[in-house]
C-alpha cells in the first residue's frame, strides 16, 4: 500500500545558486512601451483617528489590509493612513499622476463620509467645522475622485467606499464640540454663531451615502452598503464589507463581478440580512485582480519597464512584516534600533524594543521627538493598534513555508516508500514546482514521482508575493486517493524592498528610489548584511548592500561589495562601480575605467549606463565636452524609459545645451518623466510653474506637482506645498494647513520647514501665536543657514518678544544677515541706535542705515536724515538730510512714508532745496562748481540735461521734493 506523499514544511540550507526564472531579461524598450507598460495604480485611504469628531476604530485597519492585498495584486499603492485634507489632496495628486492610457485604477476609502445637498463629502482628520460651509470647505467631494480616475485614460475604475456611517455630528460629544467651538472663537466667530452651525451640521445629513455615477470610461462603483442607509464597523478588527473584500480578492481568476456577488452575499450573510453591498457597473471588459497570466511582470506595476514607479515602500503592514521576518532571528542589536527608526508604530515595535535591551541597546535613546515642534493632536483609537498587531503577527507566525522571491529553489519534500503517481490539481500561481529532474509539475498532469524524489518550489520574479497553494492528489492502485497540498507563503526579502534598485535590469521589485534608501540606509545596511549572510551567493544582495553602503557614505565598504558583484558579471552593478570611479569614492578618480564600466553595462541593456555615459560627454570628464553626444545617449536612455534621462533631455532644451532653446519641448520632457515617479522633474515643473519659468504662470499646475512630491514625502515638497497654501496660490489660504505641511516637513528635517513655520508662529495669528516656540525655530534654521531666519530671530531678541531681551546678540544676528538682506541691515542700524539694554553707538547704526539704504531701502534713508539733521553717528548736515529724504521718496510710494518726509521738510528752504538739486547734479557730471542755492542758467541746462538724457520732460524752474527724488533715482 502506498503512503501519502509528505511535504516538509522546513527551512532548507541548500540555496540553488542560478535558476532561469529568477532573473529576466532585459528587454528594449521605447516611450510607446512606456505608455503601454503595466499600470495597476490604488489609492487607499484609512481614516480613524479624528481630532474632532467621534474617532473610529476600524477604518485604519481596513485600509492597511486592502493596501496590502491589492499591493499583492500587482497594484503600485499609494496608501494615506489617517490624513488631513492637504495629505489626501497630495496622495490624490501622486495617484492622478500615475494614472495614464490604459491603467487599472483602484480607489478605496475608508472613515466618515456625508451626504450634504446630494454629494458624497469624505471627511480627512482634520475637520473641524463650525458650519456646513466649513464642513464642505474642509472635506473632500468623493465625485473628485471619480471624475480624476474617470478623465485619465483609464480603461478601467473601481471605486470602493466602506464610508457609509452615522453622521458624525449628529452625536457629537460635548469633548469634541469644544474642539471645534474653540477654534472658531478663536477666529473671531462668536458662541451664538458657533452653536447654531453645530445645529445645522447635525441636521444636514441623515447618513450614508448618495448614490454615485461615473462618465463614459468603464467604472464599478461599490458602497458597503446601499446609498442613504448605515453600513456597520463591525464588532472584529474589520467592518464586513472590508473584510469580505480581502477574504475575496486573493483568489487567482475570479473575475470582478464574481467578486462582487461574494462580497454582497457574505456582508449579507455576516450582517443578518442588515447591510446590504450596493454596486453599480459600466464594465464592459473583464478584470481580474489576480488574473492567471504566464508572465507576472504582465500585472505587476513596475516590473515590465525600469524606473517606471514611484519607487516608494510598499504598504506598512507589508514593511512591518518582511522587516521583521529579516531580522527578528538576528543578534544584531542595530538591525532592532533600525526596526525603532523605521516603524516606530510597528507591530513589533515592543518585541524590537526588548531584543535591543537584551542587546544590550537602548530604545528611549532612539524615538526622541524635536520640543520645537508642535505636536498635531489625534485623538486615540481603541482596539487600532491591538488587533491591527495580532493580525500582523498572526500573518507572519501562521506562515507554514516561506519562499523569499529571487534566491533559488525551495524543497518542499519527499515521497518517501514506494513509487507513485500524482495528479496535479491546481498548479501555483506565484512559482513553479519541479520534480527532482527539473521538470515542471503543470496544473493538470499526471506524474509518476519515483520514491524519494525530491519536489522543489522556485518563486517567479515578477509578482509581489502572497499566498500560494500547491494542490495534488496522490492516486493509488486501489482507485483511492489521498489529497496533498503545499501551503506556501512567497514574499519579497527586505533587501530587496529597502535596497532594490528600480534601474536595475535583473530587479525583483519595482525597486525603492534613492529618495528613499537614504532615509532609510540603516535599516537596508542591516537587513541587506542579513540578506547576504543568508543567501551568500545571491549577487542581486550584494549590489544592494553596496547600494546601501553607498548611500551612508561608506564607501570603503560600498565599493568592496560593488566590486564583488560585478566579479560576478552583475551589469547593474557595474554602473555604480563606474560612478564611484568617476567621483572618486574611495578609488582614485579613473575617468577611462568609469567609461569602460559603463560601456558594458550598457551592451548589456542596463539603462542606467546611458545616462553615466551621458554625464561624461556633459560635463567633459576624461573626453572632451559634447553636449551632441551626451543628448545621443541620454536619447537611448529614454528610448528604454529611464526617466532620469528624460529629465536630462528636459534641462537640455530648457538651457538649451546642444540644442536650440525650446522651454515647450522642456515641459513635454519633465512631465513624462515627472509621471514615470523621477522626483526631480516634478519639482522643477512646479517651480517652473509656480515662477512663470519661460512658461506662463499657473499655480494650479504647480501646486499639483509639488503635491505629486510631496504625497510621497519629499520635505522641501512639503514646505514649498506649505508655502502656497499659506500664500493661497493655486488654492484657497489655509494657514492651517500650511502648519501641518510645514510640521512634516520639519520633521523630516527640511531646514526652511523651521523658517517657515517659525515665521507662522511669530505671526501673532490666532490660532499660532508664540512666540517662543517661533524663536526655538528660528534658532533650528539659523544652524541650517536659512535664508532670513538670523533677522526674523534677531527681531524677536530685539522686541523680547517670547524670549528674553537680548539687543546685543540682535545686533549680531541683524549684521550676519545684513549680508544678502539690505532690510536686515537696516535692523541693525536700529538696534545699533537703541538703547534699551544696551549702549548705543551711532557710528554703527549710521554705517548699516547706509548699507540698507544702498540696498534700496526706503525707510534707511529716512533713517540717515534723521541721523543727518541731528548730527547722531555722522556730521550734522541739513543738505545732506534733504537728499536723504529724497532718496527716500524715490525708493518707495509708501503714504506713511511720504508723510513722514512732508512733514519733516517742511522746514527746508528755497535755497536749501537748489542746493540738494545742485549737490546731485554734481554727482550726476551735468554741473560744475558749487552748490551755492542760487538757481541760475547752469543750473537749469544741468537739470535740462539730467532729464532729457532719460527721456524725460524738463523740470520747472520750482526744485520740489519730487525733482529731488528723480535726481537721486538717476544715480
Amino acid at each position: 500500500m502506498q503512503r501519502p506523499m509528505r511535504f516538509l514544511l522546513k527551512t532548507t540550507s541548500a540555496i540553488s545558486v542560478a535558476v532561469v526564472l529568477l532573473c529576466a531579461p532585459s528587454y528594449a524598450q521605447t516611450p510607446d512601451a512606456l505608455a503601454n507598460s503595466t499600470s495597476r495604480v490604488a489609492l487607499v485611504i484609512g481614516n480613524s483617528a479624528y481630532r474632532s469628531v467621534a474617532p473610529l476604530p476600524n477604518p485604519v485597519n481596513d485600509a492597511e489590509l486592502v493596501a496590502e492585498k491589492l499591493w499583492e495584486a500587482g497594484f503600485e499603492v499609494i496608501e494615506t493612513i489617517d490624513g488631513d485634507r492637504e495629505k489626501m489632496l497630495a496622495d490624490l495628486a501622486t495617484f492622478r499622476s500615475r494614472l495614464r492610457e490604459g491603467s487599472e485604477a483602484l480607489f478605496y476609502y475608508a472613515g466618515h463620509g456625508v451626504q450634504v445637498g446630494g454629494r458624497n463629502y469624505l471627511l480627512p482628520v482634520s475637520v473641524a467645522p463650525q458650519s456646513v460651509e466649513e464642513l464642505i470647505d474642509q472635506s473632500i467631494d468623493a465625485q473628485l475622485f471619480v471624475d480624476i480616475m474617470s478623465n485619465s485614460g483609464a480603461k478601467l475604475n473601481i471605486v470602493l467606499l466602506d464610508a457609509c456611517r452615522n453622521n458624525p455630528f449628529g452625536e457629537i460629544t460635548d469633548e469634541e464640540a469644544e474642539t471645534i467651538v474653540s477654534r472658531a472663537i478663536s477666529l473671531g466667530a462668536s458662541q451664538e454663531e458657533v452653536s447654531r452651525g453645530l445645529e445645522q451640521l447635525s441636521q444636514s445629513s441623515r447618513g450614508g451615502l448618495a448614490e454615485m455615477t461615473a462618465g463614459d470610461a468603464e467604472t464599478v462603483i461599490s458602497f458597503a452598503t446601499a446609498p442613504g442607509s448605515v453600513a456597520y464597523d463591525g464588532e472584529g478588527k474589520h467592518s464586513p464589507y472590508t473584510q469580505a473584500i480581502s477574504d475575496n480578492i486573493s483568489e487567482p481568476g475570479l473575475e470582478i463581478i464574481d467578486l462582487f456577488r461574494r462580497i454582497r452575499g457574505h456582508v449579507r450573510e455576516t450582517t443578518e440580512g442588515e447591510q446590504i453591498t450596493w454596486t453599480t457597473s459600466t464594465l464592459e471588459s473583464r478584470f481580474y485582480f489576480m488574473p492567471l497570466v504566464d508572465d507576472l511582470r504582465s500585472a505587476t506595476t513596475g516590473m515590465s519597464i525600469a524606473s517606471d514607479t514611484l519607487g516608494g515602500l510598499p504598504p506598512r503592514r507589508i514593511i512591518d512584516r518582511t522587516f521583521w521576518r529579516s531580522i527578528r532571528d538576528s543578534d544584531r542589536a542595530e538591525a532592532f534600533a533600525s526596526y525603532i527608526r523605521t516603524m516606530p508604530t510597528g507591530a513589533f515595535l515592543e518585541d524590537a524594543k526588548e531584543r535591543l535591551s537584551e542587546l544590550g541597546g537602548n530604545p528611549d535613546d532612539i524615538l526622541v521627538s524635536d520640543t520645537s515642534l508642535p505636536e498635531i493632536a489625534s485623538r486615540p483609537v481603541d482596539a487600532v493598534n491591538g488587533s491591527a498587531r495580532s493580525e500582523i503577527v498572526a500573518a507572519l507566525d501562521n506562515a507554514q513555508l516561506t519562499v523569499p522571491i529571487g534566491v533559488g529553489e525551495k524543497p518542499l519534500g519527499s515521497k518517501n516508500g514506494e513509487n507513485g503517481w500524482i495528479y496535479v490539481e491546481s498548479a501555483s500561481r506565484l512559482g513553479v514546482v519541479t520534480e527532482g529532474s527539473g521538470k515542471p509539475l503543470h496544473g493538470g498532469t499526471v506524474h509518476w514521482l519515483p520514491e524519494d524524489n525530491q519536489l522543489s518550489y522556485t518563486p517567479q520574479v515578477g509578482s509581489n508575493g502572497g499566498r500560494d497553494k500547491f494542490r495534488s492528489i496522490a492516486l493509488r492502485d486501489e482507485g483511492d486517493t489521498d489529497p496533498i497540498e503545499a501551503q506556501l507563503d512567497v514574499y519579497v526579502d527586505a533587501c530587496d524592498i529597502l535596497a532594490g534598485n528600480p534601474y536595475d535590469s535583473q530587479r525583483v521589485t519595482a525597486g525603492t528610489r534613492q529618495f528613499i534608501i537614504d532615509r532609510n540606509f540603516d535599516a537596508a545596511i542591516e537587513v541587506c548584511e542579513i540578506a547576504v549572510a543568508n543567501y551568500p551567493d545571491v549577487v542581486r544582495f550584494w549590489a544592494q548592500l553596496a547600494r546601501a553602503y553607498r548611500s551612508a557614505g561608506d564607501y570603503d565598504q560600498a565599493i568592496e561589495w560593488q566590486q564583488k558583484a560585478v566579479d560576478a558579471d552583475y551589469a547593474s552593478a557595474m554602473v555604480y562601480l563606474g560612478q564611484m570611479h568617476l567621483d572618486a569614492q574611495a578609488v582614485p578618480r579613473d575617468y577611462p575605467r568609469a567609461k569602460a564600466l559603463f560601456e558594458i553595462a550598457a551592451d548589456r541593456g542596463e539603462t542606467a549606463a546611458y545616462t553615466a555615459l551621458a554625464w561624461i560627454y556633459r560635463a567633459g570628464v576624461g573626453v572632451a565636452q559634447d553636449y551632441t553626444q551626451a543628448l545621443d545617449y541620454y536619447r537611448q536612455g529614454a528610448d528604454l524609459g529611464n526617466d532620469w534621462a528624460m529629465t536630462n533631455i528636459a534641462e537640455f532644451y530648457q538651457k538649451g545645451l546642444g540644442v536650440e532653446k525650446d522651454v515647450n519641448e522642456a515641459v513635454t520632457w519633465y512631465t513624462a518623466a515627472a509621471k514615470s515617479g523621477e522626483l526631480t522633474a516634478q519639482t522643477r515643473l512646479a517651480r517652473m510653474y509656480q515662477t512663470g519659468d519661460g512658461i506662463p504662470q499657473n499655480f494650479e499646475e504647480a501646486r499639483f506637482w509639488f503635491e505629486t512630491a510631496a504625497g510621497r514625502g519629499v520635505p522641501n515638497a512639503l514646505t514649498r506645498l506649505g508655502i502656497m497654501y499659506e500664500n493661497g496660490q493655486g488654492i484657497d489660504k489655509d494657514v492651517e494647513a500650511a502648519v501641518r505641511l510645514f510640521v512634516r516637513a520639519a520633521r523630516e528635517n527640511d531646514p526652511e520647514a523651521f523658517y517657515r513655520l517659525g515665521r507662522v508662529y511669530a505671526s501673532r495669528h490666532p490660532l499660532f501665536d508664540d512666540p517662543g516656540r517661533a524663536a526655538a525655530l528660528f534658532e533650528r534654521a539659523v544652524t541650517e543657514k536659512v535664508y532670513g531666519a538670523e533677522r526674523d530671530l534677531g527681531r524677536l531678541l530685539f522686541e523680547g518678544r517670547g524670549v528674553s531681551k537680548d539687543v546685543s546678540r540682535a545686533r549680531d544676528l541683524f549684521v550676519a544677515a545684513a549680508d544678502k538682506n539690505p532690510w536686515a541691515a537696516r535692523d541693525a542700524g536700529r538696534a545699533w541706535a537703541s538703547s534699551d539694554g544696551a549702549e548705543p553707538d551711532f557710528e554703527e547704526a549710521a554705517r548699516w542705515f547706509r548699507v540698507a539704504a544702498e540696498g534700496g531701502v526706503p525707510w534707511a534713508a529716512l533713517d540717515m536724515a534723521r541721523l543727518s539733521e541731528a548730527g547722531r553717528g555722522v556730521p550734522a548736515d541739513r543738505l545732506a538730510a534733504l537728499i536723504w529724504y529724497a532718496t527716500a521718496t524715490g525708493l518707495s510710494d509708501d503714504a506713511n512714508l511720504v508723510d513722514s518726509v512732508n512733514k519733516s521738510t517742511a522746514s527746508y528752504t528755497r535755497n536749501e532745496f537748489v542746493a540738494a538739486a545742485q549737490t546731485l547734479l554734481i554727482r550726476l557730471g551735468v554741473l560744475t562748481g558749487a552748490a551755492d542755492g542760487q538757481f541760475g542758467p547752469a543750473t537749469r541746462q544741468g537739470l535740462n540735461d539730467a532729464f532729457s538724457s532719460r527721456g524725460l520732460a524738463a523740470p520747472g524752474d520750482d526744485i520740489t521734493l519730487d525733482i529731488l527724488s528723480r535726481l537721486t533715482q538717476m544715480q
